[in-house]
């Protein structure tokens, strides 16, 4: 897979106004750092109230146990994307695929926008999408370092990731993908909660998403 161009430790020249991306081996200093632009989006309704505003990129983990929605939510949650912002979204539904029970959902939740449903997981597609939903992490087989080298590999892409729960509720892989997300939503009895959010505006209750 490509590597992101330039060379270790360069240094950002703030330049002119502009959207700024940053790159992970870029030097900052703290009072450019202050005047910079970052992108943000709101997403109306009830993931916007979850969510609150989000940056552009941002980096997601969807997590819960069998059968309580994460791959539903995830699902309405692509859908808005496409609906409130035009994004280009890519679900890579490797636990289920383009196939019966994800038409099921699809038509269940009255999805009728363009997101791309593949089962393969292929970095090689991802460049050409805003956003890209992995369901799930555990069936795709990537680590946590794996998905630090795609964020490297595509930095203006978000990426929302799917978790399977251990037996005791918990995400599996544990705290080292807590870590390199942004945000956290849990996902128990068709509702939401977010348990980390660095994102403004976002909230820590819970709500009913179905």
């Amino acid at each position: 897979m490509p590597k992101s161009s330039g060379s270790k430790n360069r240094a950002f020249n703030p330049g002119t106004k502009r959207t700024a991306v940053i790159a992970s081996d870029q030097v900052v200093l703290a009072n450019d750092l202050a005047k910079m632009n970052f992108k943000t989006i709101s997403v109306r309704g009830k993931f916007g109230k979850l969510l609150g505003k989000l940056y552009i990129p941002f980096y997601i983990m969807i997590y819960g146990s069998r059968f309580h929605g994460k791959s539903t939510v995830a699902l309405m949650f692509a859908d808005e994307l496409v609906k409130q912002h035009g994004y280009k979204v890519l679900y890579v539904a490797n636990e289920e695929g383009a196939k019966g029970t994800m038409q099921e959902k699809v038509v269940r939740l009255g999805i009728n926008s363009p997101i791309g449903i593949i089962e393969d997981y292929n970095p090689k597609l991802f460049r050409d999408y805003d956003v890209v939903f992995i369901d799930s992490t555990q069936t795709t087989d990537i680590s946590h370092e794996e998905f630090k080298e795609l964020k490297k590999q595509f930095p203006n892409t978000s990426f929302v990731i799917i978790n399977q729960a251990n037996r005791d509720g918990s995400s599996k892989g544990g705290t080292k993908w807590e870590h390199i997300v942004d945000a956290i939503m849990h996902i128990e009895n068709q509702s939401a909660t977010m348990e980390k959010n660095r994102f403004p505006e976002g909230s820590t209750e819970t709500i009913k998403i179905f």
